[in-house]
């Protein structure tokens, strides 16, 4: 690999205190006590990679998780599974360090996060029982999610009938004369009730098994800064090293696009939910309306960011992530370009006889996207915001 020879002094480090050499009493105490979560397997070489980091300590001004990292002389289970969800795979350590593949010591940070991610999604999913089954090599989500669109299209079509769904659109309450408001919402109110449900309890048993310390309001305050911000995407200051191994913001503003173009559709529908509950003002809304721009924009920039996102994929180094974690990004940026595309094409066409059967297949998609929240890659979110709460915690007490 370019690059990695220039770092001699990482080498030199190697020399006086080789790590395949250095193995602390306290890592074997750890790697005695059963892991609960993770593979014994994946722990312990979990465990002997960060030693090696440890003992070079090239990697501390890249991002928050080597000076993270350096805070600890024994690796939990914990502290692992911290590790891993603070990492933002922006892969600048791989193409830095100078014991990675094909060095004998294999220290390839970028993979083992990503296989530790992976299963930190099939440990805490809930119901429990359904992690492995929807996160596993199956694509068990991916099936649910179009067993979900199909019986509610399918239900849509017996209870609502052709005619209605084809039939000319009104000048007011379109989309209710079409669907009934309590139709769209209360299943809606239901899915998306116990998605958060059971994210809130993945995450609230991932906080307990890696946090130390209670967070105050300015840990938290830090910690939603630095997710909002993607500022840890940055890869040490130049970007990440994805797709090539030459530093680009690609993957950052790609990011970017998606990040910020699914909160601005849900202020679109925030601003909705305000205009027909406060305002009496029932849907569709002008074309200039605050809602629909908003929402427009949303959903031209999710797409837009979805689309880079895979294209940068298809010139991704294959073997710096798992499959798993591969199929589970492409997973959800097909859903979202879908459920953004429907939207979109709902707006363009609503004014013709294509509504209805558009306005069904959207919420069919949104619904789905609702059943498969908890088991696909939004639940990163979670895990990741309460990794950077951790740190903000850890660099308040140091300070």
């Amino acid at each position: 690999m370019p690059c990695r020879v220039e770092y001699v002094h990482g080498c030199i480090l190697g020399f006086v205190n080789p790590p395949s050499m250095r193995v602390p009493t306290a890592s074997v105490a750890v790697a005695a006590d059963p892991p609960r979560i993770l593979d014994a397997d994946l722990l312990s070489e979990a465990q002997r990679q960060f030693d090696i980091c440890n003992a070079c300590r090239y990697c501390e001004g890249l991002c928050a998780v080597f000076p993270a990292l350096e805070r600890r002389s024994i690796f939990t289970e914990g502290d692992v599974l911290y590790l891993a969800n603070l990492c933002h795979d922006c892969r600048s350590c791989y193409d830095v360090c100078p014991y990675a593949t094909p060095h004998e010591f294999a220290v390839d940070v970028p993979p083992l996060m990503s296989r530790i991610r992976e299963q930190t999604y099939q440990s805490y999913a809930r119901p429990r029982a359904l992690g492995s089954v929807l996160l596993g090599p199956t694509r068990g989500r991916a099936w649910l999610a179009t067993l979900v669109v199909v019986v509610t299209v399918v239900l849509g079509l017996f209870i609502l009938g052709w005619d209605r769904l084809v039939a000319p659109p009104a000048d007011e309450e379109a989309f209710y004369e079409v669907i009934p408001f309590l139709v769209m919402t209360i299943p809606a109110s239901v899915l998306s009730g116990l998605a958060l449900i059971f994210i809130g309890a993945g995450m609230v048993a991932f906080w307990r098994d890696t946090t130390k310390g209670r967070p105050d309001l300015g840990s938290v305050r830090e910690a939603l800064s630095a997710a909002f911000s993607l500022r840890n995407m940055h890869g040490g200051g130049p970007g990440c090293t994805y797709p090539d191994e030459t530093p680009a913001k690609s993957r950052l503003v790609m990011h970017s696009l998606v990040f910020n173009g699914f909160l601005a559709t849900f202020v679109a529908t925030i601003l909705a939910a305000i205009w027909q509950e406060f305002l009496g003002r029932m849907p569709p809304y002008p074309l200039l309306s605050a809602p629909v721009i908003i929402g427009t924009i949303g959903g031209v920039a999710t797409i837009a960011g979805c689309v880079g996102l895979v294209f940068l994929r298809a010139g991704s180094r294959k073997e710096l992530e798992t499959a798993g974690t591969r199929r589970l990004d492409m997973d959800f940026i097909v859903l979202l370009v879908l459920i953004n595309g429907s939207g979109l094409a709902l707006l363009a066409l609503r004014s013709t006889t294509a509504m209805g059967l558009l306005l069904l297949v959207h919420l069919a998609l949104v619904a789905a996207f609702f059943v498969s929240l908890p088991y696909g890659k939004f639940v990163h979110a979670t895990y990741r915001t309460s990794a950077l709460i951790q740190d903000s915690l850890e660099i308040r007490t140091d300070d």
